[in-house]
């Protein structure tokens, strides 16, 4: 698979999301003047259910 900018862009982004970075600071970082333009990061991944699923199921 080739690494683009926008896919590094969009792991950035997601990743400061992920951390729980408040999502005004990561639209402001990635220069979104919208703050609806930022939720493309907010969508979980399957890796991200994956791991919601097995903190249920081991806690």
């Amino acid at each position: 698979m080739d690494v683009t900018p926008h896919m590094l862009r969009h792991t950035f982004g997601k990743m400061l999301v992920d951390t729980g970075e408040s999502l005004d600071r990561v639209a402001a970082l990635m220069g979104h003047a919208n703050l609806n333009t930022k939720a493309r990061y907010t969508i979980p991944s399957v890796q991200d259910l994956e791991h919601a699923v097995e903190k249920l199921a081991w806690e």
